[in-house]
């Protein structure tokens, strides 16, 4: 019994720093919340558009988008993209990728001042800017094929972030 607890424990500690070291503030919890929306999303027209009205709400709500747009520059979320695209080149993984900066860029004009001035706070809060940091050493680690395969998405979020400042 002794040994199991102390193997069992071993397990833990091991999938702990493991999921630590590559989803950084990224917990199993939001992990869940994002499988959930994802196996709730189906065939539909605009499958992003649809994963984020699941996972953060009405995009109709600037708080809702606002949680959306921050959580972009999750570490965590870098390394879930980068799992599921890769560095896929096809027409869906394509066009994935496109709608994604097209919501990006869609959220960015429906801003209110109001709305660019709470996002730009928080990006140049302690807590923002290593956010950012995180995000851009996740990103960089990254195969060149992926960054170029996402270029879309980051031009319109470092845009965005032009824009709040």
């Amino acid at each position: 019994m002794v040994w199991a607890a102390i193997v069992i424990v071993l397990a833990l500690l091991a999938g702990g720093l493991f999921w630590r070291r590559h989803f950084h503030h990224y917990t199993p919890l939001d992990a869940m919340r994002d499988l959930q929306a994802a196996s709730q999303v189906g065939h539909t027209p605009h499958p992003v558009e649809r994963f984020l009205e699941l996972r953060y709400g009405p995009q109709t709500d600037p708080a809702n988008r606002e949680t959306a747009i921050r959580d972009f520059f999750n570490s965590g979320h870098i390394e879930g993209l980068y799992r599921i695209i890769g560095t896929r080149t096809d027409p869906h993984a394509k066009a994935l990728v496109a709608e994604t900066a097209q919501i990006v860029a869609t959220y960015r004009q429906m801003m209110q001042p109001a709305d660019k001035a709470e996002l730009g706070a928080y990006f140049r809060s302690e807590a923002g800017r290593q956010q950012l940091r995180e995000a851009t050493d996740a990103y960089q680690s990254k195969d060149v094929r992926f960054r170029a395969v996402t270029t879309p998405v980051i031009q319109e979020l470092m845009t965005t972030l032009t824009a709040v400042q």
